[in-house]
């Protein structure tokens, strides 16, 4: 008899173990979803489209704020007419005419230079896009010369200053005598 009690002692031990495994695995997938199954731009600026134009990791590179700031990224027009692509980055504005089934790499093919950037490096600016009568606002990424790739964008040339000091390691004979510790 106490075999027969152990092993329907064993036996809903185990369907409660398994019931366990099965809840907290589905409840995984349910309350975190893959990875995979996430939509997102895996760029440094925005995609989004407005009307026609599809924006392709559209970012301003700046030192400050209220300097002025480069916008790069790349323009798409997949409208069969011409158009014109208005920025408006917190007042400061310029337009970019993009041909009808062509695109624009601001990189390369054309120079927009914003009166100020808007926001600190490492900010975002709220910029309305406007194309063919329709607009979209994002918050768009304000970047420095951190990232050596847009070094060379910054308007007037990157400063020969680290852009984020606190990275830039402190040379050992400065640290003799101080005291710290984290």
């Amino acid at each position: 008899m106490k075999i027969a009690a152990r092993q329907k002692l064993r036996r809903a031990g185990l369907s409660a173990a398994a019931a366990a495994a099965l809840l907290t695995t589905t409840g995984c997938a349910y309350i975190n979803p893959p990875a995979t199954t996430m939509v997102y731009s895996a760029a440094d600026g925005i995609v989004e489209q407005v009307g026609d134009v599809k924006l392709a990791n559209v970012l301003i590179v700046a030192t400050g704020a209220d300097e002025e700031g480069r916008v790069l990224g790349t323009l798409v027009n997949d409208g069969d007419q011409d158009v014109t692509l208005t920025i408006d980055a917190d007042g400061a504005t310029a337009e970019v005419p993009i041909p009808a089934g062509g695109s624009v790499n601001l990189e390369q093919d054309e120079e927009i230079v914003l009166d100020r950037a808007g926001a600190e490096p490492g900010l975002k600016v709220e910029t309305e896009f406007t194309a063919g009568g329709e607009s979209h606002t994002d918050q768009v990424p304000v970047l420095d010369h951190t990232f050596p790739r847009y070094a060379e964008f910054i308007p007037g040339g990157a400063p020969d200053t680290p852009a984020n000091p606190s990275n830039t390691p402190v040379p050992v004979e400065e640290m003799v005598g101080q005291e710290g510790g984290h």
